[in-house]
């Protein structure tokens, strides 16, 4: 019986281990299975979503403002590369002319001309030859034609930074037919953030355009929009995404300015490209001959220079030394009223306010049209030392403060102010901080300070 019983529980045991053997070998079955199925089910994820970006990603990236986190920040002081870099050899001047020539060849060159005899017929019938020697002429004609050679060079690698701007406007007419105009533009790139080209303009020339195109120098043309722009300062950053031009060759895309930040000063040779004389592509030649000027603006004041060439009516373009660096802006706003000759903005004066710009930077707004005090305007009125406040736009932080008319900003904070520049540095120091102003004012024929705060805002534009 128990043998009966130990036989039983025997082949019960066997059953048991045949079943329990071939369940765990399918349960292996089975996770070997639902690995394969996850290793595949990603793949084919990651290829998906890898095909959805690249066609999607710029604009869910833009729908969902992640574009900052893709920028990098642009700078004109150093420029980001100098791979391809315009590295022009200066032109020689005329202190320079014997050294810089040998460097530069020249496109052309000029034989040394045959001198012809003046004949004299004398009384006796004879002749004489009255030739005067021309030793060194022709070496000063070649040395000037050097010279022009090389200018002529330097401005070919120069338009290398320079694009061709077309900005329409569109509009809907009386009779409700639809059209569009077109203006001309200069453009200067100034480099890239990681994923638009930027192209410096002036505003005065694309102001009111809907859609905009650029042309680089070698013909191709791509569709551009406004970046960023600043009213005040009259600038216009427009940008081509790098993922349109990556299949144009290196040495067919434009080349990245270099700026010349340092002031310039009278007698400079410059040239002007651009469209400075109604012709796209064009170049001018003069000198600067006048600088130090300034014209206001809100909150600050632009130096601006100006030359010896003729201005045309709707001409713009950029102003470049004889080293190859980008001087000037031409502006027709930008100055007092000065007509007949170009002028352009200083860019060593502007360097902060392009770079905010073409990092689409808010910049301070304190509302206020302001002019230095100098020794001449206080002696003259018997005026204290500061900056006399011109200006005060409506509903503008300086109103809300108080500040009025004919006002003379002596202090911002603890910092003496003495200068309209001083007072741009200082209010972008302090932000949007309640400052404290101190302002010299005329009560009844009698000056007496004033204890007023004021706290900027931030404008984009």
């Amino acid at each position: 019986m128990e043998e009966k019983r130990e036989r039983e529980k025997k082949e019960e045991y066997q059953v048991i281990r045949e079943e329990i053997v071939p369940k765990k070998n399918k349960s292996w079955k089975r996770l070997g299975k639902t690995a394969l199925r996850v290793t595949v089910s990603g793949v084919i994820f990651g290829v998906t979503a890898g095909v959805v970006f690249a066609f999607f990603g710029g604009f869910l990236i833009k729908k969902l403002g992640l574009e900052k986190q893709f920028r990098q920040a642009v700078g004109i002081g150093n420029p980001t590369s100098n791979e391809g870099m315009v590295n022009p050899t200066k032109v020689p001047t005329a202190t320079k002319a014997a050294s810089a020539t040998a460097t530069r060849q020249p496109e052309f060159v000029v034989s040394t001309p045959e001198a012809t005899p003046e004949i004299t017929v004398t009384i006796d019938g004879t002749t004489k030859d009255d030739r005067e020697p021309y030793e060194g002429k022709s070496e000063d004609v070649q040395e000037f034609l050097n010279m022009y050679s090389g200018i002529a060079n330097l401005a070919s690698e120069l338009r290398k930074s320079l694009v061709h701007i077309t900005a329409i406007t569109e509009g809907v007419d009386w009779f409700e037919e639809s059209y569009e105009t077109s203006k001309t533009a200069t453009g200067l790139y100034v480099g890239d953030n990681g994923l638009d080209m930027l192209f410096l303009t002036n505003l005065d020339s694309i102001e009111g355009a809907t859609k905009f195109t650029v042309e680089f120098e070698n013909g191709t043309t791509f569709p551009c929009t406004i970046f960023a722009y600043d009213t005040n300062y009259r600038l216009a950053v427009l940008s081509v995404r790098l993922s349109t031009v990556e299949k144009i060759a290196k040495e067919d895309l434009p080349q990245e300015a270099v700026f010349a930040l340092d002031e310039v000063d009278t007698g400079i040779p410059v040239m002007v490209l651009g469209n400075p004389n109604g012709h796209q592509g064009a170049m001018e030649l003069g000198m600067i001959t006048g600088v130090g000027q300034v014209v206001q603006v809100i909150d600050d004041e632009v130096m601006y220079f100006t030359t010896g060439i003729t201005e045309y009516a709707e001409g713009d373009g950029f102003v470049f030394n004889l080293s190859g660096e980008v001087i000037g802006m031409v502006s027709k706003t930008l100055n007092k009223g000065e007509k007949g000759v170009i002028t352009a903005a200083m860019m060593s004066g502007m360097k902060q306010v392009i770079e905010d710009t073409l990092n689409n930077v808010p910049r301070i707004y304190c509302g206020l049209r302001l002019e230095s005090v100098d020794s001449v305007m206080g002696g003259k009125y018997k005026l204290p030392e500061g900056i006399y406040v011109m200006e005060v736009l409506p509903s503008s932080p300086a109103m809300n403060a108080g500040i009025k008319n004919g006002d003379i900003i002596t202090m911002l904070g603890i910092e003496p102010i003495t200068s309209v520049r001083q007072f741009y540095e200082e209010i972008n120091r302090l932000g949007t901080l309640s400052i404290r102003v101190i302002v010299n004012r005329e009560t009844k024929g009698e000056r007496k300070e004033h204890t007023l705060y004021m706290q900027p805002e931030t404008r984009l534009h």
